[in-house]
């Protein structure tokens, strides 16, 4: 009889179901928190032309366990608002094109503490996440002149990879966070098949955990 991929998946699986039921019996408590950021935010890939950063910012919830030790798993639920710049000053008209991005983003995130139970909490953490288009505008300006159209040529969904560091401040009844992130697109977000345009951003951010 051949043995497929799927049957050895379940073999897997089963071998290890011991060991995951282990981990979440010794995994602590959840741990509830809320988050608000400022940052920049930009697209970038071979066909784009002279993008530029432009103010970006995001707020949030997050649900984070420890699993072992200093390592612990979050889960967030964030709003983010991303898009790009693109400014041309010619014969004294200046030109601007501004896309607004707004996305539900679910990022799930591996965070080692560096220190804890110390003030402060030093952690690393990175991971991947899924982004939803919420809804895309083009803002342009032509001196004093402004229209804003619906963008209709993006993907429902980004899928991105974050990465980031931040330091959490005991206080009662829970901590105090301070964090500085960045977002790296994995995938263009246009519906051209042959198209490559990504989104990332930086986000300062700041919360706290109960």
């Amino acid at each position: 009889m051949k043995f497929s991929r799927f049957h050895l998946r379940i073999s897997v699986f089963l071998m290890l179901l011991p060991v995951i039921s282990l981990s979440l019996q010794a995994a602590g408590p959840f741990i509830p928190g809320m988050k608000l950021g400022f940052g920049q935010a930009t697209v970038f890939g071979q066909d784009t032309f002279e993008q530029k950063w432009q103010t970006g910012w995001g707020a949030g919830i997050s649900l984070e366990r420890f699993i072992v030790g200093r390592l612990s798993l979050q889960a967030e639920l964030n709003f983010l608002r991303k898009g790009s710049t693109y400014r041309l000053n010619s014969d004294g008209l200046e030109y601007s094109e501004k896309y607004i991005l707004d996305y539900l983003e679910i990022p799930i995130l591996a965070r080692f503490y560096l220190r804890r139970n110390l003030m402060p909490e030093i952690y690393f953490y990175a991971g991947p996440s899924a982004a939803f288009n919420l809804k895309a505008r083009l803002k342009v300006t032509l001196d004093d002149l402004e229209e804003t159209v619906e963008v209709d040529n993006l993907k429902g969904m980004d899928f991105l990879l974050n990465a980031g560091a931040g330091l959490s401040f005991p206080v009662k009844p829970g901590a105090i966070i301070l964090e500085a992130r960045y977002s790296h697109g994995l995938k263009s977000v246009v519906t051209e098949p042959e198209a490559d345009l990504r989104n990332k951003n930086f986000l300062a951010l700041f919360g706290f955990k109960f």
